[in-house]
C-alpha cells in the first residue's frame, strides 16, 4: 500500500461524518475527482451531502457507488477514531471498512486507471452519500431521482460496501433480504409486586411470547436467500424501582425476510401470532431482491476472478444497503471488505486488503470493454 493512498485514507478518516454530516469529506471526493477530469454535481437535501461524479459521455457508463457517513464511535476506542492508526499491518480508525478504506481503494485505482488509460470507449462515474448508515431518505435514492431526471444512463453500478464473510473482494452480493422493524408493546396492571399473581404481570407473559416469536423458523429460505431471520435488539420496560410491575413494556425486533413473504404477508402474520395484551406496530426498511441480471453479475465475477485467481462467490446474504435504490435504473452489485469488521469498537482494515480491494476495482474498470451492452 503506497503512502499516497495510505494519506488518502487518513484524511477520509479524519472527517467527522456521522450521519448524516458529510460535506467536508464529500467535497474533498469532489476536489479529488475534479483533478482526474470529473463533472461533480454535488446534491444537498437537507444536512445530507451527495455527489454523482462522471467522466467521459460515452453512453456506456461504469458506476461505483458508496457513503462517506459512518456510525458513532461508541464505547472506549483503544486509539482515536477520527485519527488513522496503523500497528501491524493494520489501520485502525471509524469507517476504515465500512466504508472509507474500501471507498479510498476505489479513488485510487480511478486514478489509477485514468493516468495510466490512453483510451476508452466508455465513462466512469462515481455516487457517494452521507445518508446510508441511519436513514437513507434523502441520499443515494435522492441521486437516483437527479439520474432519473437528468436522463443519465448506467450501464452497471459496483457498490463498494462491506459485505464478504471470507476474505475482502471474494464475494459478490447482487441482492439482499427484506428488513422490517417491528416494535411489541405489552400493557398490563401496574402496582405492587405482592399483587402480581392476583392481577398478573404481563412482563411474563410478554417473555413467554417472545421466546416463541424468536425460536419459530418463519420459512426455510429459498434457492436465492437464506431463512428468514428473527433477532430481538431491544427490551424497555423504564422502570428504575423492584417492586412496582409497569403499565407498559416494548421489545424491538429486526426481521430479515426472503422472497417467501411480501412485507404486507409478513406483518399480517405476526400480527396473527401476537396474543391479546399486546399490539406490533411496524417500520417498513426494505424488500427482498435481486439487483443484477446475470451478464453484469458474471462480468464482474470474472473481472474479479482475473485477480484474486478465482471466481468470487455470488449471494444475498448480509445487510442492507443503498443497492435497494440503484437497482431502480441499473444492474448493481456489492464487492468490499469483510463484513465481520463494519461497526465495531476499534474498527480496521488490514493494508493487504485495501491493496487486494484497489487492484479489484481497477481490474473492473480494465475489463469493462468485455461487457456487452444489451
Amino acid at each position: 500500500m503506497d503512502r499516497s493512498h495510505k494519506r488518502l485514507l487518513a484524511d477520509l478518516v479524519g472527517f467527522k461524518t456521522i450521519t448524516p454530516h458529510g460535506s467536508d469529506a464529500i467535497d474533498y471526493c469532489a476536489n479529488f475527482l475534479e483533478e482526474l477530469g470529473f463533472v461533480c454535481t454535488k446534491l444537498q437535501c437537507g444536512d445530507v451531502s451527495n455527489l454523482y461524479a462522471k467522466l467521459g459521455r460515452h453512453e456506456k457508463n461504469l458506476c461505483f457507488a458508496g457513503h462517506i457517513d459512518v456510525v458513532p464511535p461508541l464505547d472506549n476506542w483503544a486509539t482515536d477514531p477520527f485519527t488513522l492508526t496503523e500497528k501491524d499491518g493494520r489501520l485502525y480508525g471509524r469507517g476504515t471498512n465500512d466504508m472509507k478504506g474500501p471507498l479510498s481503494s476505489c479513488l485510487m485505482a480511478i486514478k489509477d486507471f485514468v493516468t495510466s488509460s490512453t483510451s476508452y470507449e466508455f465513462s466512469l462515474s462515481l455516487i457517494l452519500t452521507s445518508d446510508e448508515e441511519i436513514g437513507s431518505k434523502d441520499g443515494t435514492r435522492q441521486v437516483v431521482e437527479f439520474l432519473r431526471e437528468s436522463n443519465e444512463k448506467i450501464t452497471g453500478c459496483v457498490l463498494c460496501e462491506s459485505c464478504s464473510n471470507g476474505a475482502s473482494g471474494e464475494y459478490v452480493k447482487v441482492g439482499c433480504r427484506g428488513s422490517l422493524n417491528v416494535d411489541f408493546i405489552s400493557y398490563g396492571y401496574q402496582g405492587h409486586v405482592v399483587n402480581g399473581k392476583v392481577f398478573g404481570n404481563h412482563l411474563h407473559s410478554l417473555v413467554q411470547f417472545l421466546h416463541s416469536f424468536t425460536t419459530t423458523e418463519l420459512d426455510s429460505g429459498s434457492e436465492t436467500f437464506a431463512p428468514s431471520d428473527v433477532e430481538l435488539t431491544s427490551i424497555d420496560v423504564g422502570n428504575y424501582t423492584r417492586n412496582v410491575i409497569p403499565q407498559t413494556a416494548t421489545a424491538r425486533l429486526n426481521i430479515r425476510f426472503n422472497n417467501h413473504w411480501s412485507i404486507s404477508d409478513l406483518e399480517a402474520h405476526i400480527i396473527s401470532q401476537t396474543p391479546d395484551g399486546i399490539t406490533a406496530t411496524f417500520e417498513r426498511l426494505g424488500y427482498p431482491f435481486i439487483g443484477s441480471r446475470e451478464a453484469f453479475t458474471e462480468f464482474v465475477r470474472g473481472a474479479v476472478g482475473n485477480v484474486i485467481g478465482k471466481l468470487p462467490d455470488v449471494g444475498t446474504d448480509g445487510g442492507n444497503s443503498d443497492a435497494l435504490s440503484i437497482r431502480e435504473i441499473t444492474d448493481v452489485v456489492e464487492v468490499g471488505a469483510q463484513v465481520s469488521g463494519a461497526h465495531i469498537v476499534d474498527e480496521f482494515i488490514t493494508e493487504a486488503d485495501l491493496t487486494k480491494l484497489r487492484n479489484i476495482y481497477l481490474g473492473l474498470m480494465t475489463d469493462f470493454h468485455k461487457l456487452e451492452v444489451t
